[in-house]
């Protein structure tokens, strides 16, 4: 069986550090889609998943180029949907 991570995204290994590519349509613009949908902002987001809003920004903004697999969890995690849907 293919995993997610052979579909739709590049892996790197870094040390121990999984690192993700993002892709070039738009990880963050999903981000940004099902935040909106929550009715949240950015603030919000970067409250209830630890990250600073900055770094919420720049995620949504296709500037973080390899976001930690484990931060893309945590975040997916805080907007109720599956890291699968973010892929899709």
């Amino acid at each position: 069986m293919i995993g997610l991570t052979e579909l739709k995204i590049k892996n790197f290994l870094r040390g121990n550090k999984l690192i993700v590519k993002q892709r070039s349509d738009g990880i963050g613009q999903r981000i940004r889609e099902k935040r909106v949908k929550l009715g949240w902002t950015q603030e919000r987001l970067a409250k209830v998943s630890g990250y600073s809003r900055i770094y919420v920004l720049k995620l949504e903004n296709g500037q973080v180029k390899s976001p930690g697999i484990k931060a893309l969890e945590k975040i997916s995690h805080c907007l109720g949907v599956s890291l699968e849907e973010l892929w899709k």
